[in-house]
């Protein structure tokens, strides 16, 4: 176990660490997070020895192993890639060395060698229990699983850009296996594919490790606890995000509480102290409290609770029907990139629309805006669906002449207009931001001046393409909570799974140019997919003749495919009893929370505040949508889990 005693870090007069206190437990994943500048990295390095610090120190095992990912760009030396990676196993690549010079030796004299053979068998022993013959082909898969493709396999490392070489050092870490991985934004030059890889691999990685990572998906999936440094200091939350999330209002309110506590004692005692300071009589009582308060540790005042809100309007009611795709066909040139293709969205749907990079996602999505017109086949929007369509490169759209305000002001509708400050404070856009002119922003505020435009459009078919790219935590959040109460419909594609978990009821998968569609969110797509592909593993058969010999082979083989087939299962097990028991985390809070708020309506006080109703009527209204969703994540995601017990106790289907 790695042991952070009473650590203090400063840089000249400013305090990075006061006093972090951390037993970071064997074989654990945990996530630490914080706000930009908290001191994240600062910690990892230290522990990682790239730093000292001033005061404190660190204890960990002998010959305790740790693997640092940074997350700005390193160093690599040159060389093949697949050589290169595998020489990072230093002592099996020390072995191998070892064992080729001694077989170079070896005198044709028995005499001779029996000193050295003996030598060989030692050196072989260890190879073999290192893992030292199945090395190549382990790097193999990682450097797949990263994202290379066998030809890059014989490149120079050189020649890769620097998100690439990034994935090189991540693989070489993987494949080195260290007693702790300290993991700084390892998502961030990964695309999805590679993301979902790397999830799996950690949530079967032995050791311990330690992420830091803005993909709030990624940690929620991975993370056993969450440690968050603020004002120098770790606080421990012992779950996963969501976990996180819900802990932490509940601690902040808690804090809140107790400091207004506080002050209003402290105010009472010291309005005694005034009162009888000068009376003989109470002299004993005033001189008690004085040393009371003088004993008393102040709690520092907590920061005011920020939440960033507002409301996205639909405008006008659209019908029942809002988009009706049929036989669709589309190509560039002479290549088909959509074939067939057939979509039905109604009234208040959220559909999230996935698929790898190059699929056709935006393609499709250009094609509903009517941007793009297809080869063949039919798109009817209903009758009063009135359409906003954003994309990120909409920002080269924008009058450059124009303040920020003045661009939005003039797209939006009059009664609009008073919620325009709002919005863009919202956005990032505060005080004289919002008169700046659009040509000396930033690509990332251009773009979040056009993502306000569509938001305040009153628009009741929304087609968004990556809208939270440039946005910060709580701008984000915001943003969430907007599309979560939307009353119109949405299409939405991104990359931020946990954005797309809280927002749609329905996953459109685009792959192979043709769509596939899961009726839930994105955990709940991400589940059924999986059991899809387990599904097919499994429905496979070993086609076999009548000789002997295949017979043989056949059973080898047979035995091959059952440990394969018992090692997925186990993983998806435990993937799915971790889904299963963060669900039943979840539906316990909120059913807490929904007895709190029904207790709430029983006291008589409440009746006599108008807006306190209101807003827990809105809250009840949203944690039984949410039960109701989660009961039925459950029930799925128990039989899934109830499906894969049942296939392991069937054991492997017999060919004859």
């Amino acid at each position: 176990m790695l042991q952070i005693k009473d650590l203090y870090y400063s840089i000249g007069s400013l305090e990075i660490l006061k006093g972090v206190e951390w037993s970071v437990p064997k074989g654990k994943r945990s996530a630490l997070i914080g706000p930009n500048g908290a001191g994240k990295t600062t910690l990892f390095r230290i522990i990682a020895g790239e730093l000292q610090p001033d005061k404190g120190r660190i204890s960990k095992p002998k010959n305790y192993k740790i693997g640092y990912l940074p997350q700005e760009e390193i160093n690599i030396e040159g060389g093949v890639l697949l050589d290169s990676v595998m020489k990072a196993c230093t002592e099996i690549y020390s072995l191998e060395k070892k064992i080729t010079d001694l077989h170079n030796v070896l005198d044709p004299n028995p005499e001779q060698n029996q000193r050295w053979l003996q030598q060989l068998g030692e050196y072989e022993q260890r190879y073999e229990s290192l893992g030292g013959y199945g090395l190549e082909a382990r790097t193999q898969a990682v450097l797949s699983g990263l994202g290379f493709k066998k030809e890059d396999f014989n490149r120079d490392i050189d020649e890769f850009s620097g998100g690439w070489r990034m994935r090189v050092h991540l693989a070489r870490m993987l494949l080195q296996e260290p007693d702790l991985l300290l993991l700084d934004e390892p998502t961030n030059h990964l695309d999805l594919a590679s993301l979902e890889w790397l999830e799996q691999y950690l949530f079967d990685f032995p050791g311990t490790m330690i992420i830091v990572s803005h993909d709030r998906f990624f940690i929620d999936r991975l993370a056993q606890s969450i440690w968050e440094l603020n004002h120098g200091q770790l606080e421990h939350y012992p779950g996963n995000y969501r976990y996180y999330e819900e802990e932490k209002k509940k601690r902040d309110r808690l804090l809140r509480k107790r400091w207004k506590a506080q002050v209003s004692e402290i105010k009472r005692q010291e309005d005694f102290i005034r009162r009888y300071r000068y009376e003989k009589k109470r002299a004993a009582q005033v001189q008690s409290r004085i040393k009371a308060l003088e004993k008393t540790e102040r709690l520092e005042r907590p920061p005011l609770e920020k939440k960033l809100s507002f409301n996205l309007e639909a405008g006008v009611k659209s019908y029942k029907d809002v988009l009706k795709i049929q036989d669709l066909y589309f190509k560039y040139e002479k290549e088909w990139v959509l074939e067939g293709i057939n979509l039905h969205l109604c009234r208040g749907e959220k559909i999230a629309l996935v698929g790898e990079n190059g699929a056709g996602k935006t393609t499709l999505i250009r094609l509903i805006a009517g941007k793009l017109k297809p080869q063949k086949g039919t798109i009817e929007l209903g009758r009063r669906t009135k359409t906003g369509y954003y994309a990120q490169h909409q920002a080269f759209d924008l009058n450059l002449d124009s303040s920020v305000f003045d661009e939005v002001a003039h797209s939006v509708s009059t009664s609009s207009m008073p919620r325009i400050r709002e919005a863009l404070g919202i956005f990032q856009f505060s005080g004289d931001d919002v008169y700046k002119k659009i040509s000396v922003l930033s690509g990332g505020e251009k773009a979040r001046v056009s993502l306000v435009k569509i938001l305040l459009s009153e628009m009741n078919f929304l087609i968004m393409d990556e809208p939270t790219n440039h946005l910060d935590l709580m701008s984000l959040e915001a943003l969430e909570e907007a599309l979560k109460v939307y009353e119109g419909s949405l299409m939405v594609i991104s990359h931020d799974r946990f954005f797309l978990d809280k927002i749609v009821s329905r996953v459109v998968e685009l792959k192979n140019k043709s769509l596939n569609e899961y009726a839930g969110n994105y955990s709940y797509y991400l589940g059924k997919r999986t059991f899809e592909r387990e599904r097919d593993l499994n429905a496979g058969r070993v086609n076999t003749k009548g000789q002997e010999n295949g017979k043989k082979r056949k059973t080898k083989q047979q035995k091959r495919m059952e440990a394969e087939k018992r090692q997925r299962i186990s993983k998806e097990r435990n993937k799915l009893e971790t889904e299963i028991s963060g669900l039943e985390q979840r539906i316990e809070y909120l059913e807490n929370r929904k007895k709190e708020i029904e207790n709430i309506f029983c006291l008589e006080d409440t009746h006599r505040d108008v807006k306190t109703i209101v807003s827990l009527q809105k809250e009840l209204g949203e944690i039984d949508k949410e039960l109701k969703d989660s009961y039925a994540l459950w029930e799925e995601r128990r039989k899934s889990l109830d499906d894969l017990l049942q296939m392991k106790r069937k054991g492997p289907e017999k060919t004859e």
